[in-house]
């Protein structure tokens, strides 16, 4: 128990596991946000007149020491009214006051020039550099240069700004407390233009790209995508010699869309993506504006940074048959949106239910997962393991947790909707393998399903029968023997950390898990993709001392009708030896934990009735408890440091655990892992202001169990409402709990992410 949090380390203010940074792809690497081209140079020349392009808004660098005539020393420039020049890389020449514009030749010796407005004709606009010796008034060495001035531009559509009257309302919602905190961001905000991820639940994601080659969008199909605008304006009959391409950084991760033929069509056609890194502007006019429409096809990932540019060339052409060569380059960074993962205390929309909750009462060694062999536990001995003699009977017990999660859906005026039955998949699929958050841009908000499967031979039932409004995105599985599990993820509300706001939260992973065969954990492959979405701030907790490494199993958030917001619940062990130390002091030490559960369902799920005054006598369950407290105290002082939190913003949920040992398939050894004793109550639905808590059968007093009085006097202050929901079986079994039968669907948090907080 001494050497455990060796394996964790403070990485960028985190704290991590050095065994999962030892793969440096876990953190995305950083791309510019701003696209930036070098300026062209051009030399100058005595013996012929130079021509030249130059694009408005950028600058071009002209050479006038490389072809300067032998023993000159000092030269004018000047230009025509379209063009503005500076003289870069040498000094004034104040021996010549009757000629202001006469300076020093010098190796560095540069003019920088930029075109003022587009040329109305062909190279009407110039400019001249005369070279003088020393002393000289007068030169006929001179040389010039003649300009197209054009515009070109590519833009995408940048964030819309609010108005001033929303900016005010904003403002008086932000706690003055806050405020003075707001001196830095957990991310800097993204400036630049937004797309969107085509992951619509209809779509195919990623796209099939045997069947979309040709794909035609319309004007109803586009209104959720990025525009990107190509804006140009050129003296008539520049496009003979010259021409457009567009290309892409990504080519494989996006698709973009242009006119279909002619600019009145209003048809837009795929002309870049996957197997066309580029795509010739054709049909130009000399003064046009063409849209563009592009959306991403996969999320930022671990070989993906989500960065994106688009770069449009302008190429001279001598003639058809001969070599094209650059002129100008111009173009947009877009970053692709990222998916979000929503908090417990954000308001409820849809319970998404298992259909096999239909068909109860259900197979208990079939209730959290169908697999050949499944892991044993044997637990430690001690008044809490039961007494062996018989064999355990695989009997069908009776649920009511269908009833009572409808009953507390309609209390909670939240929809229930039951999936279709997938004989592909786990019984406990849509609870472990799936997550549901939402991706945001300033065009779209869509709700986003992530679907990381254990079986790759996926039917896809859930995903054909979701409404159109909802986004599926599949996160396949690599070929190994571990199983992701984005279910184990958990996300903090908004929260102000030493200066530095979160206001989407932190993603919290329980960090630990061994590579076990065919037990779940949140492995390498997952945490990169989350990782990858650089917008909440991962934070990784130590979690190997429970059966599966779920974070859930000990904390989860709650809201709260005061300052703060919400509450951080978390499992305590010495809570729980508190409420029965003072239950025992008032005479009541022969009340029982899991009185009120039948004895052949004690006996399936490897429990036995223990009264206050055996609970505390007994110091072998009393140790196993001080280490699952220990470990929970290690991730309290975590959070509280990594959160902001203070000790005012957790309560201790009363909770006991016991220790069993189970076989690492990986090391062939037995290890410790913790499960809790009776139904653990950490493991609740929140459903805005109701929580539906397992009911942990604890000794009743006076027709009440002190465990549900306990916990009801802690959270009714908050403004909550506790509805204890009796079921024993799905709660106890160690492998699988029931809440790993159903998904919530929440409302997203109004926060725009890339808005700077004011």
């Amino acid at each position: 128990m001494a050497n455990w949090h060796g394996d964790l380390v403070s990485w960028q203010g985190n704290l991590v596991s050095w065994r999962a940074n030892m793969d440096s792809s876990q953190a995305p690497s950083e791309e510019p946000t701003t696209l930036q081209f070098p300026m062209k140079i051009f030399s100058i020349s005595l013996e012929r007149v130079v021509k030249a392009v130059c694009i408005t808004g950028c600058s071009i660098l002209i050479d006038v020491m490389e072809k300067a005539p032998e023993g000159y020393k000092t030269f004018e420039a000047s230009a025509s009214t379209g063009l503005l020049f500076d003289v870069e890389g040498t000094k004034f020449n104040f021996g010549f006051a009757g000629h202001p514009s006469r300076w020093y030749l010098q190796p560095s010796c540069m003019l920088k020039l930029q075109a003022v407005i587009p040329s109305s004709k062909m190279f009407s606009e110039w400019i001249r550099v005369t070279y003088f010796k020393y002393g000289e008034e007068r030169s006929d060495h001179v040389a010039v240069m003649i300009i197209t001035c054009i515009s070109l531009s590519l833009s995408g559509v940048k964030r819309r700004k609010e108005n001033e009257s929303n900016k005010k309302k904003k403002r008086k919602e932000i706690e003055e407390k806050r405020k003075e905190l707001l001196k830095e961001y957990a991310q800097n905000p993204w400036e630049g233009p937004i797309m969107i991820v085509n992951c619509g639940c209809k779509n195919e994601y990623p796209p099939r790209l045997d069947n979309r080659e040709e794909e035609i969008l319309y004007e109803d199909d586009v209104r959720g995508l990025a525009k990107v605008m190509l804006d140009i304006s050129t003296p008539c009959n520049f496009f003979v010699a010259h021409r457009l391409v567009i290309s892409c950084s990504h080519p494989d991760r996006v698709r973009l869309f242009g006119p279909e033929g002619s600019p009145i069509n209003t048809g837009y056609k795929l002309v870049l993506g996957p197997n066309r890194p580029s795509h010739t502007v054709d049909q130009l006019r000399h003064k046009e504006k063409r849209t563009f429409y592009v959306e991403a096809l996969t999320f930022p990932d671990a070989d993906f940074s989500g960065m994106i540019s688009f770069t449009v060339t302008l190429l001279n052409i001598y003639h058809k048959k001969g070599p094209e060569y650059p002129i100008h380059n111009v173009g947009e960074a877009f970053r692709v949106a990222p998916w979000i993962m929503i908090s417990n205390i954000q308001p409820p929309k849809e319970i998404f239910v298992t259909g096999k909750l239909k068909k109860w009462p259900l197979h208990p060694w079939r209730f959290w997962r169908d697999t050949e062999n499944p892991l044993r536990v044997k637990w430690l001995s001690g008044s809490a393991r039961p007494r062996q003699g018989r064999t355990r009977n695989r009997l069908i017990p009776e649920s009511s947790f269908l009833n009572a999660l409808c009953h507390f859906a309609h209390e909670a005026n939240c929809e229930l909707i039951f999936c279709p039955e997938d004989r592909t998949r786990l019984e406990t699929w849509i609870g472990k393998e799936v997550a549901i958050g939402y991706t945001h841009s300033p065009q779209l908000r869509l709700p986003v399903v992530l679907d990381v499967p254990w079986n790759r031979d996926l039917s896809l039932v859930f995903k054909n029968h979701l409404r159109g409004n909802f986004g599926y995105v599949i996160h396949e599985r690599e070929d190994d023997d571990n199983l992701d599990v984005p279910g184990f993820l958990e996300v903090s509300p908004p929260v102000i950390v030493h200066g530095i706001v979160y206001p989407l939260g932190r993603i919290l992973i329980g960090d630990g898990s061994l590579p076990r065969e065919k037990i779940p954990e949140v492995n390498q492959r997952l945490r990169r993709f989350i990782y990858a979405q650089n917008i909440q701030d991962p934070l990784e907790l130590f979690s190997e001392w429970l059966l599966e490494g779920n974070v859930k199993e000990f904390l989860t958030f709650v809201p709260a009708n005061d300052e703060k917001g919400f509450r951080l619940l978390l499992a305590s062990p010495s809570a729980c030896y508190e409420l029965f130390k003072r239950e025992q002091s008032r005479g009541n030490g022969k009340a029982s934990v899991l009185d009120k559960v039948d004895r052949n369902l004690l006996f399936y799920t490897e429990r036995v009735k223990m009264s206050i005054d055996d609970i505390l006598a007994d110091k072998f369950l009393w140790r196993q408890n001080d280490y699952v407290q220990t470990c929970i105290t290690w991730n309290r002082r975590v959070l509280k440091a990594e959160l902001g939190l203070s000790e005012k913003d957790i309560v201790d949920i009363p909770q006991l655990f016991r220790l069993g040992w189970v076989n690492d398939p990986a090391t062939k050894q037995e290890v410790l892992r913790a499960g809790h004793l009776f139904p653990n109550m950490l493991n609740m639905i929140v459903l805005g202001t109701y929580l539906g808590i397992p009911k942990p059968f604890g000794p009743v007093i006076n027709g009440v169990c002190c465990v549900e009085k306990t916990v009801r006097n802690l959270l009714e202050p908050l403004g909550l409402s506790c509805l204890f929901i009796e079921e024993f079986f799905g709660h106890q079994e160690d492998w699988g709990d029931a809440y790993y039968w159903i998904n919530i669907s929440r409302k997203p948090l109004s926060y725009k992410w890339w808005i700077p907080i004011t």
